[in-house]
């Protein structure tokens, strides 16, 4: 250990080079108080120091305060020489920064077991900043580690660990829903029993065996209701060795998505087949036409025309509904023109599915409750939602007349409105679905299936921008009540 002397007397200060040179320590040699107080600056500065107090210039207590002061301070021991034997002298050296004292003339002895404890404070100072250093960082880490915990934890996507048997050792709560592991004991449970009540895209075996570090695959149960789809990826840790340390599983719930593929890719399929069929029949009639002989084209070209014309009235009608379709998706409603009359726009549209299916005998009766009269939603708005409800009745209906009433009373802010329908009623499981887009009854039940699916997707997109709600009531064979709400129209203030 190196060891700092600052001594004025050069006989003092050789005596004391020479023993502790005697004694195994490396000596730094100073002749007063600036030197001394300059050595203990540099970087590699002794950790203990031996200094006289009676120096001039800059004494040893003052080096001592200097020391003790610094604003960054370092393991040291510092002894005083000093001749002063008074209690008074010795408690304001220790007071200063001193940690020990050997009075002079010094024994060679004392000042050795003196140097030597001073040697072991400083070894168990040097031990315990290192042992506070590892716990602080073991603090840090273990915050760090609670932190990534609880990041783990809250993700909505699952994750899991196994060790090199392949059993799990670590799974979130989002894994546990996922793959519904058991709520206690899924510590030491094996990846293929977790993986057991699943369909997998490929044989696990070969998932675990692939020469990549990382492999992406997917685990599904399709077969339940509502089915699961789970994109999954495993990556494999390896040792210095090259051999399995770990596993992480992770798995993403992308059964919306896949929900939203089949959706689209039954949109495509429908809209084509919509847009097609009309364009057939008049394709068809078309080649009939240049085949006929004139006497039998002039017979039936009124019949071709009407008929051609009715189907590219259809054509225009689903054109018309995908426009709106997209229309109404992209739609921002907050900003109102005009609050609507509801009896005018019941009347309006009423009028108008009539129009549209002259064929059928339609009664469409009203109520409207005094305090029901406006509201505070687009007149446009609500006209549209009307349109979509009473045109499904109307469309649907099976009976001879095709009844349709349509309700509206005040609920404090709201208005709510009940079209109900003698038609043939809806399977209990279509309650939610006939809401989303590209959804049609099966052909079971009606007979036929007019129309693209997506009419009352777009009335609850209306109602729904409003804050509203959209709801139905149904029966196989009992008809249909369709309820739905928005805001009532807030009566302006009069001046006294």
């Amino acid at each position: 250990m190196k060891i700092l002397i600052a001594e004025d007397d050069a006989a003092s200060r050789r005596l004391l080079e020479v023993s502790l040179g005697k004694w195994g320590y490396e000596v730094v040699v100073t002749c007063d108080g600036e030197q001394a107080w300059q050595a203990l600056q540099r970087a590699d500065a002794p950790q203990l120091a031996i200094l006289d107090w009676m120096m001039p210039g800059m004494d040893g207590v003052e080096v001592c305060r200097r020391v003790r002061q610094s604003p960054a301070p370092r393991l040291s021991h510092i002894i005083l020489l000093t001749a002063k034997g008074q209690k008074d002298d010795i408690v304001a050296g220790l007071e200063a920064g001193a940690d020990d004292y050997v009075t002079k003339p010094f024994e060679r002895d004392e000042l050795r077991a003196r140097v030597e404890v001073g040697v072991r404070v400083l070894e168990l100072q040097k031990a315990l900043a290192s042992r506070e250093s590892e716990l602080a960082a073991a603090r840090t880490q273990l915050l760090e580690r609670e932190r990534f915990d609880a990041a783990i934890a809250a993700m909505s996507d699952g994750i899991l660990a196994t060790d090199a048997d392949w059993r799990v050792t670590t799974a979130n709560r989002a894994a546990g829903l996922l793959l519904n592991l058991p709520q206690t004991d899924w510590k030491g449970l094996a990846l293929a029993d977790a993986l057991q009540p699943f369909t997998l895209s490929m044989p696990l075996s070969d998932v675990q065996s692939a020469r990549e570090r990382t492999t992406a695959f997917e685990i599904s149960r399709p077969h339940t209701k509502p089915p699961l789809y789970l994109d999954a990826r495993l990556t494999r840790v390896l040792d210095p060795n090259g051999q399995l340390a770990s596993a992480v599983l992770t798995v993403r719930d992308v059964t919306a998505e896949r929900h939203a593929q089949r959706v689209q890719a039954d949109f495509f399929t429908l809209v084509s087949h919509k847009l097609r069929t009309p364009l057939n029949v008049v394709a068809g009639y078309l080649h009939l036409c240049q085949r006929w002989p004139p006497e039998r084209l002039k017979a039936r070209l009124p019949y071709v025309l009407e008929v051609c014309d009715a189907q590219m009235r259809r054509l225009g009608n689903e054109v018309e509904e995908l426009l709106t379709f997209k229309a109404v998706d992209a739609k921002r409603l907050a900003e109102k023109t005009r609050p609507a009359d509801v009896a005018a726009a019941i009347s309006a549209v009423a009028e108008q599915v009539r129009g549209r299916y002259p064929a059928k005998p339609i009664e469409i009766a009203r109520a409207v409750a005094p305090d029901a009269a406006h509201s505070d939603a687009d007149a446009e708005d609500v006209a549209f939602v009307l349109e979509k409800l009473l045109d499904n009745a109307a469309k649907f209906g099976d009976k001879t007349p095709v009844r349709i009433a349509v309700k509206v009373e005040r609920e404090k802010a709201w208005l709510r409105f009940s079209v109900s329908d003698n038609g043939p009623g809806l399977p209990h499981e279509y309650s939610d679905r006939i809401f989303q887009g590209f959804v049609q009854v099966e052909d079971r039940v009606t007979g036929e299936i007019p129309g693209l699916g997506v009419g009352l997707h777009m009335a609850r997109r209306v109602v729904e921008a409003y804050r509203g709600s959209i709801a139905v009531q149904s029966r196989l064979g009992e008809g249909s009540v369709f309820t739905f709400s928005l805001p009532a129209a807030i009566p302006e203030a009069s001046c006294p």
